[in-house]
């Protein structure tokens, strides 16, 4: 695993060339267990979700120079192939989309990093807590981290140990001190107090500051609708795309400890219909724009 190549939004607030290449690459090639994709198919893709040819090409030729994507002709035709580190994180990006699908599971069981990067290692520090944020990681400071949701520790371990740092990572679980006893059938707070538990979140997390992110999820996708396969394939790009950058942000707690007006609750629920809805139509129509370009003869 390594971090993500930089990403932005234009000045109008649109997600980038850049940002809609990775959820193009993600979502049809990634997604599809592909690493190689016809390079003028990603161009039409991103033409479709309003981005101009020149910026596509200068998106792509990016992402090449910085070893993200390698080329491969085909007689008059070009291939994109995907390096295996960009492999790796597209897949940890769906696998983090599929998290994000369903309520999170939690037995009461914190996760815990307590991460002492030395001084020196600032490059490697930020890649760090990218990702921290991105797994779901909130910090209590001094290099404190922690995380209800224990699906990226793997993820975050391999980024860590990557980058040459796991000499000054220490992994734990732990239990909020006074928190209430368990429910008969194993869960926390059925049967408990689990107000230790929210005002540790509360500590860790700014969750006023999320619920922005999900008012303008919901705002934008709550009645969204496609006319048509290419019309499937904008708004699923666009969906998935505005999902994947609330977990900059969302840290996915259980339910438990969240409030009860919580609208991540609802967006995950429109994001889920929505995908539903458009994700045939959507294939269907890529399917079309990634056929194989050469005559029947050159193909092997």
């Amino acid at each position: 695993m390594t971090t993500a190549p930089r990403t932005r939004r234009r000045s109008d607030g649109s997600p980038s060339a850049r940002t809609l290449l990775l959820t193009v690459l993600g979502e049809y090639v990634g997604y599809a267990g592909a690493d190689r994709v016809w390079s003028a198919a990603v161009v039409d893709a991103l033409q479709a979700c309003g981005v101009e040819e020149t910026a596509a090409r200068r998106a792509i030729t990016r992402l090449t120079h910085e070893g993200w994507l390698a080329t491969e002709p085909a007689g008059r035709f070009t291939r994109l192939v995907m390096t295996p580190r960009l492999v790796r994180l597209l897949a940890s990006w769906t696998e983090r989309l599929r998290r994000a699908m369903s309520e999170t599971p939690w037995d009461g069981t914190w996760q815990q990093l307590m991460l002492r990067i030395p001084a020196a290692a600032r490059t490697e520090r930020a890649a760090i807590e990218e990702q921290l944020a991105f797994q779901g990681f909130g910090t209590l400071g001094q290099g404190v981290w922690i995380a209800a949701d224990a699906g990226g520790v793997r993820a975050l371990r391999e980024l860590i140990d990557e980058l040459g740092l796991g000499a000054h990572a220490t992994w734990l679980t732990c239990r909020t001190a006074g928190a209430g006893g368990e429910a008969a059938d194993g869960r926390p707070g059925a049967g408990g107090d689990v107000r230790p538990d929210c005002e540790l979140a509360a500590q860790a997390w700014d969750l006023d500051a999320v619920r922005p992110l999900h008012a303008d999820f919901l705002e934008r996708f709550a009645d969204a609708r496609a006319d048509g396969d290419e019309d499937a394939f904008v708004l699923r790009t666009r969906l998935v795309h505005a999902w994947r950058l609330t977990f900059d942000k969302d840290p996915r707690l259980p339910g438990l400890l969240l409030p009860d007006d919580w609208p991540g609750r609802q967006a995950a629920e429109v994001f889920v219909r929505t995908w539903l809805d458009c994700h045939e139509a959507a294939d269907r129509w890529w399917s079309q724009l990634d056929r194989d370009p050469r005559p029947v003869s050159a193909q092997v």
